[in-house]
């Protein structure tokens, strides 16, 4: 995979978005095209709104720099976003 679609999020909006994984680093990528906005809603549910999803196309080295985690408790901790230790 040279670039993939991966599933970012910016939480209530607040200027900082990062890519939405789980604690082992597991995110939400699509190699063809774009998320749809029904499957950014399934896979986010009811904090889709607070979330602000974007399909984002990313080379390995963009997602290589998205190295802290930050876990939602809306997600009971299991999700979360990761960022660019510079944008935290």
């Amino acid at each position: 995979m040279e670039q993939a679609y991966i599933l970012t999020v910016d939480w209530c909006s607040k200027g900082k978005r990062g890519i939405f994984c789980d604690a082992e680093g597991n995110c939400f990528r699509k190699d063809n095209e774009a998320h749809t906005r029904d499957e950014m809603g399934n896979i986010l549910g009811v904090f889709d709104l607070i979330l602000a999803p974007k399909s984002e196309l990313f080379t390995v080295e963009q997602v290589s720099k998205f190295t802290r985690w930050i876990p939602l408790a809306e997600y009971s901790h299991q999700f979360g976003i990761a960022l660019e230790p510079q944008s935290v």
